[in-house]
């Protein structure tokens, strides 16, 4: 789990932003410090910077395996771990004192991003493929949690 990446306030973050402040200045970093050559997978969601043609040409240059735009399904809040549960969990912690602005909401989901533990990480992962044949049963439409249990 790493600490929360936070993008400059008011700024627009169209592609060329989000390829240089998030791809570049995070993820590629992460991918040289934690996996370092082990196999993984970069998911994101459909964000319009996200399906950009140069955000995806620039991940299949330099990322060994992504979920791509025109794999992606469109509205797949459910399908994201961060979507489905972490940002609840996160919120929840983040939340249980009033925030009086907003560098200490940002603190607070620093702190609280460190204390989320690695067993519920791993939960929110291994709960991913169930969603993912889910939502193929459905043909991309709405599904129930109970089509994975």
């Amino acid at each position: 789990m790493t600490a929360p990446h936070f993008c400059e306030e008011s700024v627009k973050t169209g592609a060329q932003v989000y390829q240089e402040d998030v791809l570049q200045a995070v993820v590629k970093p992460l991918n040289t410090a934690i996996f370092s050559g082990q196999k993984w997978v970069f998911q994101q969601d459909s964000a319009p910077a996200h399906k950009a043609k140069m955000t995806q040409e620039l991940l299949w240059r330099n990322v060994l395996a992504f979920i791509s735009a025109e794999d992606w399904h469109s509205g797949s809040p459910d399908l994201n771990p961060l979507d489905y549960k972490l940002w609840a969990v996160l919120e929840g912690m983040a939340c249980q004192k009033r925030q009086n602005n907003l560098d200490s909401l940002k603190r607070y989901c620093v702190k609280g991003a460190a204390e989320i533990p690695l067993e519920m990480v791993c939960a929110m992962i291994a709960e991913w493929l169930g969603r993912l044949k889910a939502c193929v049963r459905a043909e991309g439409g709405h599904f129930e949690l109970y089509y994975y249990k």
